[in-house]
């Protein structure tokens, strides 16, 4: 998910940029950097210093910049989620008119061929925003958000076409999003991001089995 053309080092010598735009070139830098090194050596192991080594700015600049580490890292994450959302809606986009079902599918091996291309940003979304701690929870609810809200739609979708019936609860979706999670992070930590595409059809069926079911079933079961 990184935008190389973004993060080019400033040119030597005299140039005509504004300070917003060194700015927004420093911060693209930082972004990369602390992606790069906590996908490399863990969020815990990553200083302040090995930050402006890699972005290539003095730790004065960073500190205008950013608070602390932790700032630095959340400001990334969000990117990486607006990122990741802009490239998931162009993909569904693509996709072009699809039921419900092909809509689950199609979102899950969307989003897991995003996370397989670019692995430092798989990992820092789905495995080092947990080591960050507590206060990372609400990106990555925000995170689940994203997911979220496409199965709801289809669910939506699916009732609109008569297919399924009553409100689902919440925490079902919940545990869906949970689940998926849980699914990227185990292939990241085991099989590698490389393999996450593979995760599909597992994903896809457990979707389905969810947002299929009617609340009026779950209570007699």
């Amino acid at each position: 998910m990184n935008e190389p053309a973004a993060v080019e080092r400033l040119p030597r010598g005299p140039h005509r940029l504004t300070r917003a735009e060194v700015a927004d070139s420093q911060l693209a830098r930082l972004y990369v950097a602390i992606i790069d090194a906590v996908a490399e050596h863990g969020y815990n192991a990553v200083s302040v210093a090995d930050l402006v080594a890699r972005a290539k700015i003095s730790r004065r600049t960073f500190y205008e910049l950013f608070d602390s580490k932790e700032a630095c890292f959340a400001a990334a994450f969000e990117v990486l989620v607006d990122i990741a959302t802009t490239r998931l809606d162009s993909a569904i986009a693509a996709a072009g008119q699809l039921d419900w079902r092909q809509l689950v599918r199609a979102s899950l091996a969307a989003y897991l061929r995003i996370l397989a291309d670019d692995p430092a940003a798989a990992r820092a979304l789905h495995i080092e925003a947990l080591i960050a701690g507590p206060a990372f929870t609400v990106y990555r609810r925000r995170l689940m958000s994203v997911f979220a809200g496409r199965m709801r739609a289809a669910r939506d979708l699916a009732a609109a076409q008569g297919e399924v019936t009553g409100q689902l609860p919440e925490a079902v979706i919940e545990l869906l999003m949970g689940g998926i999670d849980d699914r990227i992070r185990d292939c990241l930590q085991t099989a590698g991001a490389a393999a996450l595409p593979d995760l599909e059809p597992t994903l896809s069926y457990a979707a389905l089995t969810l947002l299929s079911s009617s609340p009026e079933t779950r209570e007699h079961t």
